[in-house]
């Protein structure tokens, strides 16, 4: 009997912790690894914290809005525009500067945030990166790349991959972005004078 009695405390736990997984949207790995921690924290408090703290803050937050949709079985780009303006506009430009110090420009247009590319220059614009701007924009214009069709970049293996950096060279793009200053900066000016919207 007594074994009866622990495996249903073990069934009942289990389903306690998968229904907690379910509404946390995976909870335990996010607060484990510190993910959610500014979640809930008032706009007086966010506007209390470092440079650095608040741009973590506002990555999780709206991370977590993406999140919540792909949970839900809807698509990355559903999860984009699920964000307000302001959001998507700082969501974005991470993803780009992510992608673009890992494994380039080309990195970018070929994975899923290069949906994210027709806005990529108005959002540059919008937060002052002239120079960043300026080198996209140059970029699009001499290798003849359609924002809006980004087809040419699907690809199925890493062979096709490398035929992308033979056809769009990047290095040159790559090399001067590396030497502006990170888009960082540029977001969390942007994120203070837009804090009400984070």
């Amino acid at each position: 009997m007594k074994g009866c009695e622990i495996m249903k405390k073990w069934i009942v736990s289990m389903l306690m912790l998968g229904i907690s997984v379910t509404l946390c949207g995976c909870g335990i790995y996010f607060l484990k690894n510190g993910i959610n921690r500014y979640l809930y924290v008032s706009e007086e408090k966010l506007a209390a914290l470092s440079d650095a703290e608040l741009y973590e803050a506002v990555m999780d937050r709206t991370e977590h809005i993406v999140d919540r949709v792909l949970m839900a079985g809807g698509e990355w780009e559903e999860g984009v525009n699920a964000l307000n303006e302001p959001q998507k506009l700082v969501y974005s430009l991470n993803w780009l500067e992510l992608e673009v110090n890992n494994g380039g420009i080309v990195q970018f247009f070929s994975n899923s945030s290069g949906m994210t590319a027709p806005f990529i220059s108005e959002y540059l614009s919008l937060i002052g990166a002239y120079e960043h701007q300026k080198l996209y924009d140059d970029f699009i214009l001499n290798n003849d790349i359609d924002v809006n069709d980004l087809s040419p970049f699907h690809i199925d293996d890493i062979s096709e991959f490398l035929k992308l950096y033979e056809k769009y060279p990047s290095d040159i793009f790559d090399d001067a972005w590396y030497e502006l200053d990170s888009l960082e900066r540029y977001l969390v000016q942007y994120i203070r004078e837009h804090l009400a919207d984070f």
